[in-house]
């Protein structure tokens, strides 16, 4: 059972009030809501998998324009987009969900969950 598009007030209000708790929320994941800060905390506190969507298309400035995310992303051999998903598949609750049409891209996707599963460590 899961959630989508909710903020912190509407989906711990459900998750205190249902009789079968959510295992997953799935949200937006970008800056103008602090990228779910508090509510990530409340997955993680709870045994919940949180899934970001939009997790690229809303930051795309950032990915491209942070010379730190550029360099740490070449150290490791990876695109900065692949970057952030790596460190959110790290973090051990978080599933970035990936919308990509483009073969490429997916396949690098998938490349870094292999690596990670791997036992490969990025931070």
């Amino acid at each position: 059972l899961g959630m989508s598009n909710a903020n912190y007030l509407q989906f711990t209000t459900l998750y205190k009030e249902a009789r079968i708790k959510p295992s997953v929320l799935q949200n937006r994941f970008h800056a103008e809501t602090q990228f779910d800060t508090k509510l990530r905390h409340f997955c993680q506190e709870h045994d919940i998998w949180y899934q970001s969507f939009w997790t690229l298309t809303a930051n795309r400035h950032a990915l491209h324009h942070n010379e730190h995310i550029r360099a740490l992303s070449e150290r490791h051999d990876l695109t900065p987009q692949t970057m952030m998903f790596a460190f959110l598949l790290s973090t051990g609750y978080i599933t970035p969900l990936s919308g990509t049409t483009s073969k490429k891209h997916m396949a690098e996707d998938v490349a870094i969950m292999e690596r990670i599963q791997g036992g490969e460590r990025f931070f």
